[in-house]
């Protein structure tokens, strides 16, 4: 995948963003500069909010994501445009995927509209589609961008090299890892059809067991199998919580050991985390309303819409028929009017003698309105009144669109933010002890999770035994009905170990590569153990997964007490390694790239990582990164394009000149 272009309109700080990000063969980097404030973080998130959508709940959401400058000015519209090239049933296509966000004009709540063209094909969908054409619209545009780059592996691809570092901190490295491998090397779908014919088997299993008593007994076995891995879902998450408050709780623990404490940075951090815990509290508030609002118009947006729309053919035969009798009406004469044209015409004829004297005028008159009758238009509806064909017509003409599957999403987020609430909670309660209690309540209170952590260890251990027990007793069950033929069933029995195996065994081939592979890049780029690292290992099975990495002398590299400046080495080459031996292509773009980087690992990144690194790496940094007078000269020769990102705070927009801060970019 390359990111051809990206164009923003309206979006924060851009008013109108189109940048060409195309690079050659040879030349893969972009280099993009500016100041701190200019817009680098911004640009970031449009290319992301292009990809994945910019998930906007609320109209305060929108105004707050509006170009400012653009207020009174322009529509209040946001436009969010990439076109890249990638692969798709392999072979490569181009790809321009637009987003759009505006405000419904009566409910005043976001709405999006996505559209795709893929080499001429098109996919669109937004508020006013039909459910069952959105529903299809929208799975391929999903399946277009996960073939390409899923948004749950962006992280690892598009990311802000000053959060590199805190993958590796107690608890969050393992689990990181674990998933980065299972996902971008492809393994998790095979263990996600292993737990698949896991559940299958025990379905067919209890189908083909006839005493009842039998049933009952490994009905019961699965149900506390089930439950003990409910139990130990529920100790991986308490254990990924603590560690959460852990992290958050260090800094004040360090200090507190120390006897001194930040104050106003504690106070900064509660500050942060009242702003989030209200952030999401507004969003709960605001999706309640919302589904209140829904619930109101109902009736209106979806029961009569839908009537209206299974009714239309006979509304249109009544309404059709309505105005053909008022049509005919509107075009006939009145009794006294024909009787007055008759008149005049018999005398006229009389004058010539062409009719005679006693002709009767009011005979004449009846026999022209009885030959009118017979031509007349039926109206087939006159039991109607004009007030209820009014009605009909107000009926046949009800638009609205269909809020629920944007309401459905806003639930979802919901969810998923009310989810962290407690967490949140618990972190500023906590900082805002060390600022109302003594040093030894924080040392007390961290120790203490730092020993419910320990218990949660021996449970979880014990949790596994007790699992792998019940798996002996149901499986004892599986023999026992093995004895009956039954292929199906047969073939069940072994797929949940063949996907296990699978996965495995795709680790196992992949394993010594990967092994080798950061073993000589980590000798390269790690400064502090540059030419001593003698391997790094990792682990046979998913199941329990580690890497570690070991010292020429024999004893093992506690990957936790790496500085920061390394930490952020070992996760960009793994990475690296990762992206190069993983399922897909993406491009790789880097903000704040130098993080926490000293001198000597800033020089071995520009000649040895960067150039190397993708087919498109995109750079954003300011002149303290990449310096014009050294790390600039460095780079230039695998440069494809650069720019620079000016602010302009009167305007309140960024523009963006080509050049790196004044420095034109060399052409062959």
């Amino acid at each position: 995948m390359v990111i051809k272009r990206i164009k923003a309109i309206n979006f924060k700080t851009y008013l109108d963003l189109d940048l060409d990000l195309s690079v050659q063969e040879d030349k893969p980097i972009i280099l993009i500069g500016g100041q701190n404030g200019g817009g680098k973080t911004t640009l970031f998130e449009a290319i992301c909010g292009a990809l994945y959508g910019l998930k906007i709940k609320t109209r305060q959401q929108f105004n707050e994501l509006l170009n400012n400058g653009a207020l009174g000015k322009v529509e209040p519209r946001i436009t969010l445009e990439v076109t890249f090239e990638g692969q798709m049933l392999n072979q490569k296509q181009l790809y321009i995927l637009r987003r759009t966000y505006l405000l419904q004009q009566t409910t005043q709540q976001p709405m999006e509209s996505v559209y795709l063209n893929m080499n001429g094909t098109t996919f669109v969908y937004g508020p006013a589609t039909a459910q069952k054409q959105r529903i299809e619209s929208e799975q391929q545009v999903n399946k277009i961008i996960k073939a390409n780059l899923p948004q749950e592996l962006s992280q690892y691809f598009l990311f802000d090299a000053m959060q590199t570092n805190k993958l590796l901190e107690d608890g969050v490295f393992a689990q990181i890892i674990k998933d980065n491998f299972e996902n971008v090397l492809g393994f998790n779908k095979y263990l996600q059809l292993k737990r698949a014919s896991e559940q299958l088997l025990q379905e067919k299993t209890k189908e083909r067991l006839n005493i009842q008593k039998e049933i009952e007994a490994y009905e019961k076995l699965c149900q506390e199998k089930a439950e003990k891995e409910k139990e130990q879902l529920s100790n991986t998450s308490e254990q990924d919580s603590i560690y959460k408050l852990l992290t958050s709780m260090k800094q004040a623990y360090e200090a507190a050991k120390a006897g001194a404490e930040d104050q106003e940075h504690i106070r900064t951090q509660i500050e942060q985390l009242n702003a989030q815990i209200k952030a999401i509290n507004n969003a709960a508030v605001d999706y309640t309303e919302t589904v209140r609002q829904f619930l109101e118009s109902i009736e209106h947006d979806v029961f009569l819409t839908k009537m209206a729309d299974a009714l239309s053919l006979e509304v249109d035969a009544i309404l059709r028929n309505k105005a053909e009798v008022q049509k005919y009406r509107e075009n006939q004469l009145t009794p006294a009017e024909i009787e007055e044209v008759t008149a005049k015409v018999v005398d006229y004829l009389k004058t010539f003698s062409f009719v005679k004297d006693d002709v009767d005028i009011k005979q004449v008159v009846e026999h022209i309105m009885c030959t009118c009758d017979a031509d007349a238009v039926e109206d087939l509806y006159s039991y109607l009144d004009a007030t209820e064909i009014d009605a009909i017509k107000q009926f046949a003409n009800i638009k609205a669109a269909n809020r629920f599957i944007q309401i459905d999403t806003n639930r979802k987020n919901v969810d998923a933010d009310l989810a962290q609430l407690s967490s949140l909670i618990a972190q500023r309660d906590q900082l805002q002890k060390t600022i109302t209690q003594n040093n030894q309540t924080i040392i007390r209170e961290y120790e203490d999770y730092e020993a419910r952590i320990k218990q949660l260890k021996l449970d979880e251990k014990a949790l596994k035994e007790d699992i792998q027990k019940l798996d002996s007793r149901i499986h004892s069950y599986d023999i026992q009905i093995q004895q009956e033929p039954d292929p199906k069933y047969d073939t069940l029995v072994k797929l949940k170990p063949f996907f296990e195996q699978v996965a495995d065994g795709l680790l196992k081939n992949k394993k010594e590569q990967i092994e080798r592979e950061m073993c000589e890049q980590l000798n390269q780029l790690l400064l502090s153990y540059k030419g001593y690292i003698d391997r790094v290992e990792l682990s046979d099975k998913l199941e329990d997964f580690t890497i570690k990495m070991y010292h020429r002398a024999g004893n093992e590299i506690a990957l936790n007490q790496l500085n920061a400046a390394s930490k952020q080495i070992f996760i960009q080459v793994l990475l690296k390694v990762l992206r190069n031996l993983g399922d897909y292509n993406p491009p790789v773009m880097i903000d704040t790239v130098m993080g926490v980087l000293d001198n000597e690992s800033r020089d071995v990144l520009m000649e040895e990582y960067f150039p190397k690194l993708a087919e498109q790496t995109i750079l954003l940094c300011t002149t303290s990164e990449i310096r014009k007078e050294s790390d600039y000269k460095r780079l230039e020769t695998f440069i494809s394009k650069t720019y620079t990102l000016q602010r302009h705070v009167e305007e309140q927009k960024t523009d963006v000149v080509t050049g790196y801060f004044g420095i034109a970019l060399e052409e062959d």
